[in-house]
């Protein structure tokens, strides 16, 4: 993940405070770490952009596959905290849109 760029880019195009933001970052890094975690291999938003958009992450953090995730693996169960996790992936997703 491009960490300064993103955070750039929240701020100044998509309109987010600094609080925001750091949410916002917050919820993608979790998202890599902990799908690295459980998929077992090392998981880059930037790599996974390239492959198919993102798509397989957003499939994982859903609400209907989120039982398949061991207990152990830092994610949430519930609907508002997979769907925070999928706002902030989609935001990253419209960031790398935006800088193809």
């Amino acid at each position: 993940m491009r960490n300064d760029a993103f955070s750039d880019w929240l701020v100044y195009v998509d309109g987010r405070d600094k609080r925001q933001t750091s949410d916002n970052l917050s919820r993608v890094r979790r998202v890599e770490e902990a799908l690295t975690e459980h998929l077992k291999r090392t998981i880059n938003l930037d790599d996974e952009y390239n492959k198919d958009r993102c798509n397989l992450i957003l499939e994982t953090i859903s609400f209907e596959c989120s039982e398949k995730i061991v207990e152990t693996v830092n994610l949430p169960k519930d609907k508002n905290g997979l769907s925070s996790l999928r706002t902030a992936v989609n935001k990253y997703v419209k960031f790398c849109d935006t800088k193809k």
